[in-house]
Protein backbone atom coordinates (compact mmCIF):
# COMPACT_ATOMS: atom_id res chain seq x y z
CA UNK A 1 0.00 0.00 0.00
CA UNK A 2 1.44 3.41 -0.93
CA UNK A 3 2.51 5.66 1.94
CA UNK A 4 -0.18 8.27 1.22
CA UNK A 5 -2.88 5.61 1.58
CA UNK A 6 -1.29 4.35 4.79
CA UNK A 7 -1.39 7.89 6.15
CA UNK A 8 -5.15 8.12 5.51
CA UNK A 9 -5.93 4.74 7.04
CA UNK A 10 -3.74 5.36 10.09
CA UNK A 11 -5.30 8.81 10.49
CA UNK A 12 -8.74 7.20 10.76
CA UNK A 13 -7.51 4.80 13.42
CA UNK A 14 -5.44 7.17 15.52
CA UNK A 15 -7.98 10.00 15.48
CA UNK A 16 -10.75 7.81 16.88
CA UNK A 17 -12.84 7.43 13.73
CA UNK A 18 -12.81 3.64 14.06
CA UNK A 19 -13.75 3.55 17.74
CA UNK A 20 -17.41 2.86 16.96
CA UNK A 21 -16.85 0.10 14.41
CA UNK A 22 -16.69 -3.60 15.13
CA UNK A 23 -13.16 -4.97 14.93
CA UNK A 24 -14.26 -7.55 12.37
CA UNK A 25 -15.41 -4.73 10.06
CA UNK A 26 -12.14 -2.79 9.98
CA UNK A 27 -10.93 -4.58 6.84
CA UNK A 28 -14.22 -3.79 5.09
CA UNK A 29 -13.90 -0.16 6.20
CA UNK A 30 -10.33 0.06 4.91
CA UNK A 31 -11.19 -1.40 1.52
CA UNK A 32 -14.19 0.88 1.04
CA UNK A 33 -12.37 3.96 2.34
CA UNK A 34 -9.42 3.40 0.03
CA UNK A 35 -11.70 2.89 -2.96
CA UNK A 36 -13.51 6.12 -2.01
CA UNK A 37 -10.21 8.00 -1.74
CA UNK A 38 -8.93 6.67 -5.05
CA UNK A 39 -12.12 7.39 -6.95
CA UNK A 40 -13.16 10.75 -5.49
CA UNK A 41 -10.13 12.21 -3.74
CA UNK A 42 -7.07 11.12 -5.71
CA UNK A 43 -5.87 14.73 -5.64
CA UNK A 44 -5.58 14.59 -1.84
CA UNK A 45 -3.60 11.34 -2.03
CA UNK A 46 -1.33 12.93 -4.64
CA UNK A 47 -0.79 15.99 -2.45
CA UNK A 48 0.10 13.86 0.58
CA UNK A 49 2.65 11.99 -1.55
CA UNK A 50 4.09 15.23 -2.97
CA UNK A 51 4.26 17.07 0.37
CA UNK A 52 5.71 14.10 2.23
CA UNK A 53 3.81 15.16 5.32
CA UNK A 54 0.33 15.88 6.57
CA UNK A 55 0.13 19.68 6.48
CA UNK A 56 -2.66 21.52 8.29
CA UNK A 57 -4.51 21.85 4.96
CA UNK A 58 -4.19 18.13 4.21
CA UNK A 59 -5.17 17.24 7.77
CA UNK A 60 -8.40 19.19 7.29
CA UNK A 61 -9.00 17.51 3.91
CA UNK A 62 -8.55 13.98 5.30
CA UNK A 63 -10.89 14.82 8.18
CA UNK A 64 -13.53 16.13 5.76
CA UNK A 65 -13.16 13.05 3.55
CA UNK A 66 -13.70 10.75 6.54
CA UNK A 67 -16.75 12.74 7.60
CA UNK A 68 -18.10 12.39 4.06
CA UNK A 69 -17.34 8.66 3.78
CA UNK A 70 -18.36 7.34 7.21
CA UNK A 71 -22.14 8.01 6.97
CA UNK A 72 -22.38 6.30 3.59
CA UNK A 73 -20.23 3.32 4.58
CA UNK A 74 -23.05 1.62 6.50
CA UNK A 75 -20.57 0.30 9.07
CA UNK A 76 -21.23 2.76 11.89
CA UNK A 77 -24.21 2.91 14.21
Amino acid sequence: MPAEEQVCVLYAGTRGYLDKIKTKDIGVFEEGYLNFLRSKHQNTLDEIRTEGQLTAKLDAEVKAILEEYIPQSGLFN
